[in-house]
């Protein structure tokens, strides 16, 4: 296993923590940006060389802020694009490369291999207070089911997952930022441990799901309220109207 990460001591904090539950785990550190195109593939291929072919890669770098879109700079719009969007491109494709080289390398078929993205349930719907965010999930999901379709031939696996919030660090510093609109929607879906977050995206990749919801409101999200869009904006709308007061 090796992990891929901004920050040097956090990532030798997980590192601890993985060892602590696992003594037998191999864990290698690679400190870089995702938003480095060019640092993202060297530090893939030093992947390689620690721990050997990599055939279960997890692109699950991200950022969120909230607020009015007239309060944001256009800055924040650029960032969250860059780390959540492009962060996961850098990744995906020479994952995808190597992937696929391997698989027509050994002459005996597809070896396969499988890239799991790590969207949100704010990439299914857009909300009020999330214009900067919801926008950068929405198009992972069109790069996840392009490449879904570009990687079949050679058995490479993609995969999607929708989280709700998730209780990190990062959602206590977001939830001070949001209108009242957004935190009123958002309290009615609760949030999640990551462990229990994490453990659901793993059984929908070994379950071979492309689009792994997590939780019956990313569920409903995904599968119902397309076939009755217009009552979930009336909903909508009713909560915010009730927010703003």
């Amino acid at each position: 296993m090796t992990l891929l990460a901004r920050d040097a001591s956090r990532l030798a904090d997980a590192s601890e923590v993985l060892r602590a539950e696992h003594p037998e785990a191999r864990v290698g550190l690679v400190a870089l940006d995702v938003a480095d195109p060019v640092a993202v593939a060297a530090g893939f291929a030093r992947a390689e060389r620690l721990a050997g072919p990599v055939d279960f890669a997890v692109a699950c770098a991200g950022a969120a802020r909230a607020g009015r879109v007239e309060d944001l700079s256009p800055a924040v719009f650029e960032t969250l694009m860059t780390v959540n969007y492009f962060g996961a491109l850098n990744l995906a494709r020479p994952a995808l490369a190597a992937m696929r080289g391997r698989s027509e390398a050994d002459g005996e078929g597809p070896r396969g291999g499988r890239i799991l993205f790590v969207g949100s349930a704010a990439g299914l719907m857009g909300l009020p207070g999330y214009a900067a965010y919801a926008p950068t999930k929405f198009a992972l999901r069109g790069l996840a089911e392009a490449l879904r379709i570009e990687a079949a031939p050679e058995g490479v696996g993609i995969h999607i997952a929708h989280p709700p919030d998730t209780e990190t660090p990062q959602l206590v510093a977001e939830r001070h930022e949001r209108p009242p609109e957004l935190a009123a929607i958002a309290g009615t879906a609760g949030a999640w441990r990551a462990d229990k977050v994490a453990e659901a995206m793993l059984r929908g990749v070994a379950r071979g799901r492309f689009d792994i919801p997590v939780g019956a409101t990313a569920w409903a999200m995904l599968r119902l309220a397309p076939a009755v869009r217009p009552l979930v904006d009336v909903w909508l709308a009713r909560v915010a109207a009730k927010a703003r007061g």
